[in-house]
Formats: structure tokens, C-alpha cells, sequence
């Protein structure tokens, strides 16, 4: 059993027997985890809403604790000189993380992909689970853009997740972004028919959790119905197998 709380906007929490994985946290109230357990923090890209720098707070409270952030945010001393962390002490608490890498930490697995966006998406391997959380890949489709610009789009998406083809995750964590109207659906549609998930939870929806219901109305939604996951507020706790 494993615990799983979606905290706001793409964070959420996943809290295993010995370790917890926080992702993309940038506000709204996390759990209070035991401190005797490893606590890795991702942040996925520098978009604020993805990450703040107020996430290294959390090293007051975990004696325990690593953060992984992608490549393209640009980390400042100052953040860790309110935390009296220096500059030498930055190794024993970051790691960079750059697309296309495989690194192993500790009990980890880290994988990357490369975002359509900005960063990268996460594929981990933590006590014995299989989790991927997309970041800011997606299949990014806007009305108004040229139509090659979305042509474009559509296969740098396609190429990341084809890397992944029958890939098995036990939670997949995947955008449904309301702001591309008919396309909102295309990222997870592809997503979910080219890897296999146990448990898929909608994110990046802007408070607009009812788009998950919409979904679940489509051909594909429909299809996948017993693997996705709705949440309705921020604080909404699920226990997986």
C-alpha cells in the first residue's frame, strides 16, 4: 500500500514504506511526512507553477531530504543562505537532472524525457514502484498558433513518448490542461495508449477538476475509466496498492 495526495495544480505526494517523493511543489499545504524518512523533492521545470525556491524550506523540517531539479532552473545561493546551506553544501542536497538521463541515487532510479515545454518529465523507480510524472510534456495544442507550430508539436510529443512505448507504470501522473479546448484531450489520449498504467491521475487543470469527468466521456476516456483517478480539491488523499 501506498499513499498518494494531490496537493495543488501538478503537485503531489507519494509516500512509500521508507521514502516519500514530492513533486513539482510550488504551493498548498503538504503533509507532514515522519522524518525518519528519505524525503526527494522534483521539480520538473522552472515555470512558477512548477517550482518555487520556497520549496527548500522543507530542509528545516527533514533531517533527510534531496532535491532534483531540472537543468534549466538556475539555482541562486541566496536561496540557501537564508537556509545556512553554502555553496560547498549544495552537492548533499541538488541534483541536476537533464533530459534524456538515466542516474541512479541512493535507492533510486531517475529517468528523464525531454518536455515540449520547459525541463524535463520524470520516470522513477523507488521501492519497487514505477511512477512517471510528465512535468510539462505534453502534446501541446493551441488554437491561434500556426498550424505547423502545432504539427510541430505534435511529433516532438509523440517522439518522447514512443521512447517509453509499453513502458508499465504503477501511477502515471499526466496533463489535462482545459486551456486547449478540444485538443485538451490529445497528450493523455496518446499517453494512455502507448504505455501501460495501473493508476493515472489528471493534473495541470487550473481548479477546473470537472474536466476530468468530461474526459471520461470520450472514446479513449472511457476506455481507460477503471485507471483514472479524480481528484476534486487540493488535500485529496488516495491509498493505492
Amino acid at each position: 500500500m501506498f499513499r498518494i495526495t494531490y496537493v495543488y495544480h501538478s503537485c503531489f505526494t507519494i509516500e512509500l514504506d521508507n521514502t516519500v517523493l514530492i513533486f513539482d511543489y510550488t504551493q498548498g499545504v503538504l503533509p507532514q511526512f515522519d522524518t525518519e524518512k528519505t524525503i526527494y523533492v522534483f521539480a520538473s521545470h522552472r515555470h512558477p507553477d512548477h517550482f518555487k525556491p520556497k520549496v527548500f524550506e522543507l530542509v528545516k523540517r527533514y533531517p533527510k531530504i534531496h532535491f532534483f531539479l531540472s537543468d534549466d532552473i538556475r539555482q541562486s545561493s541566496t536561496w540557501f543562505a537564508r537556509l545556512r546551506i553554502t555553496d560547498k553544501d549544495l552537492k548533499d542536497y541538488v541534483t541536476v537532472i537533464r533530459p534524456d538521463r538515466k542516474i541512479t541515487y541512493s535507492d533510486l532510479t531517475i529517468e528523464s524525457l525531454k518536455s515540449t515545454d520547459e525541463g524535463v518529465a520524470f520516470l522513477i523507480t523507488a521501492e519497487g514502484k514505477h511512477i512517471y510524472h510528465a512535468g510539462d510534456l505534453n502534446w501541446w495544442h493551441w488554437d491561434g498558433e500556426p498550424e505547423q507550430e502545432n504539427l510541430n508539436m505534435a511529433v516532438q510529443y509523440k517522439e518522447q513518448i514512443d521512447s517509453i512505448s509499453g513502458r508499465s507504470f504503477d501511477v502515471s501522473f499526466v496533463p489535462l490542461d482545459p486551456r486547449l479546448k478540444d485538443a485538451y484531450g490529445y497528450g493523455m489520449d496518446y499517453f494512455l495508449t502507448h504505455t501501460l498504467s495501473k493508476a493515472v491521475f489528471p493534473m495541470h487543470m487550473w481548479d477546473k477538476y470537472d474536466w476530468t469527468d468530461r474526459y471520461l466521456k470520450t472514446e479513449t476516456g472511457a476506455s481507460y475509466r477503471d485507471l483514472i483517478y479524480k481528484i476534486s480539491a487540493p488535500g485529496d488523499v488516495f491509498d493505492l496498492a
